[in-house]
């Protein structure tokens, strides 16, 4: 796959200049800003890939998961959507407008940064969350896809192969080179990882050690009781 930037179109207060790419599960929402891969122009960047699976138990278990994005939650298709969703509450109750970057609803707008009384309550509202934290916690998902990523560059394209290809003057290979990247995305192996959480004890397993226990203690009490039967017939005897 062959990415194309323009530099030009950037802004003159920009540091650097590139893409990023997500390599999610296709029923995940796409995070650029925590598993985005940034990609560099004059580059061949390789990224090998190794799924991960996570299964987790739900309640009564530690870990409480739920099942995003099922029947029972439609709306709620990631834990990090419920999250943002919670801060978009939180910041429209206090400042009647949302944080700009977050998604919105029909019922919110986003915060205008050019107004000094949003821009100063948005300011104040993220420092107060940073420090004293909020109530929005959400449990895990009980199915979770990652991919380990390992990720090797080349400078690319080589000189003599650009040549070799196109028929152009040295001023435009680099002007290429300056504005194209080629990405690999690849399984490094077909394995996959997966973590499974499981019970320690099943409702049956639950229930044979109960009736054992209980059988156990029913035979010590009668064979109690037959001794001490034994012994008053023995005394009135």
């Amino acid at each position: 796959m062959i990415l194309k930037v323009d530099p030009v179109q950037y802004l003159p207060i920009s540091h650097t200049v590139g893409m990023i790419i997500v390599i999610h599960n296709p029923s995940d929402e796409p995070n650029p800003e925590d598993r985005g891969i940034t990609i560099a122009p004059g580059f061949e960047t390789h990224v090998s890939l190794k799924q991960k699976e996570i299964h987790r138990l739900p309640f009564p278990y530690k870990d409480k998961c739920v099942l995003y994005g099922s029947e029972e939650l439609p709306l709620a298709r990631s834990r990090k959507q419920c999250t943002e969703s919670c801060i978009q509450e939180f910041n429209f109750a206090a400042c009647d407008c949302i944080e700009p970057t977050f998604w919105k609803t029909a019922k919110h707008k986003h915060c205008d940064t050019a107004n000094s009384t949003q821009a100063d309550c948005l300011d104040n509202l993220i420092k107060d969350l940073a420090v004293e934290g909020t109530n929005c916690q959400y449990p895990p998902a009980c199915v979770s896809v990652f991919y380990d990523e390992q990720i090797t560059k080349a400078l690319w394209p080589s000189k003599a192969y650009f040549f070799k290809k196109h028929q152009h003057s040295e001023s435009f290979f680099k002007k290429y080179r300056k504005s194209h990247a080629k990405v690999r995305i690849f399984f490094s192996n077909r394995e996959k990882s997966k973590y499974e959480q499981k019970a320690n004890f099943q409702i049956s397993e639950l229930l044979s050690c109960l009736g054992g226990e209980i059988g156990l203690w029913l035979g010590i009490s009668l064979l109690v009781l037959s001794e001490i039967m034994e012994a008053i017939l023995f005394i009135i005897s």
